[in-house]
């Protein structure tokens, strides 16, 4: 199983020169996060670090939209669902903020 320390080495190793070694790479993390650990996405350190994957899975979803990369793929589709997925479980559980955090992806 995966903990925090391993999860960050994975993280700051991000920097592979195939960009679908880094993608595949981000949503495996997240995939640790939301299956090892769901209930302390709103603790530090874990709090945290999530915002800082939430926000690379932005800027991938901004990167294969400029380059039109994977086209066609379920790429682009994956990245949403974990970004939502993550947000949701680091966000409080506020029945408000869980509405709009879905309304954000429905739009």
């Amino acid at each position: 199983m995966n903990n925090i320390e391993n999860l960050t080495k994975q993280f700051k190793s991000f920097q592979e020169s195939d960009p679908i070694k880094n993608y595949m790479q981000l949503l495996n993390i997240c995939d640790a996060l939301l299956n090892d650990f769901p209930n302390a996405l709103r603790q530090e350190p874990f709090y945290s670090f999530t915002l800082d994957v939430i926000n690379q899975l932005i800027e991938l979803r901004i990167e294969i939209g400029s380059r039109k990369m994977y086209e066609g793929s379920d790429l682009d589709v994956e990245i949403v669902i974990r970004e939502m997925n993550l947000l949701k479980s680091v966000v409080p559980e506020d029945e408000k903020m869980q509405k709009i955090i879905n309304r954000i992806f429905r739009g």
